[in-house]
């Protein structure tokens, strides 16, 4: 009996705050660009670099779920927000490598957290247990990546600077930003609303 191939899995991390299209990019070219059994997005309970998110760790999940449900070989993983906290990106690697022990374990990320990446958490571990994808996104800039194994990707249906932080700006002032994927557009600006009506 032949043993079990080990696969080839993909990680994606992020806060998702909201979720938006260039998100959705990503992750729609990554699996036209790689060969993947499984690629895992990772909703983060909350960046460990970033101010407390918007909107609660459960309706970032279940945005994401809801704008996947269906995409083949996507799966939205809860894992960091079961831990509560702010979760180092190594302790997520270690966890699926030891999961899966995948024959080739890829992170994804943009290249504008390239520069900041050598005071990451166990940052020789992580550059020896995956292979990254280098997310090139237009208004952002291409930092020149130190000496890890890395590809890159491009975002070429994404003609424009698109953050979360610039969807919340449009969400202040009651209004639905272009950026949000129509699925969830109501509601966001709904749970907005409704989070943030004192502010």
């Amino acid at each position: 009996m032949s043993p079990t191939p080990k696969p080839t899995i993909a990680l994606y991390g992020g806060s998702f705050d909201p979720p938006h299209i260039a998100h959705l990019e990503v992750i729609y070219q990554t699996l036209a660009s790689f060969t993947l059994d499984r690629l895992f997005v990772l909703v983060a309970h909350q960046n460990p670099f970033k101010k407390p998110p918007a909107f609660t760790p459960k309706q970032r999940l279940l945005w994401m779920q809801e704008l996947l449900r269906g995409v083949d070989k996507v799966v939205v993983s809860d894992y960091e927000i079961k831990q509560n906290r702010p979760v180092p990106t190594i302790e997520s690697v270690r966890h699926f490598h030891q999961t899966y022990t995948p024959q080739k374990l890829y992170f994804v990320m943009g290249t504008d957290n390239v520069v900041g990446l050598k005071d990451w958490e166990g940052y020789t571990e992580l550059i020896n247990l995956v292979h990254f994808i280098l997310v090139q996104r237009q208004g952002y800039p291409l930092s020149t990546p130190p000496s890890f194994t890395h590809s890159f990707l491009s975002l070429e249906n994404i003609k424009c600077p698109i953050s979360s932080t610039q969807i919340k700006a449009v969400l202040a002032k009651h209004q639905i930003s272009p950026h949000l994927p129509p699925l969830v557009q109501e509601g966001v600006l709904t749970t907005f609303k409704e989070d943030h009506e004192n502010c």
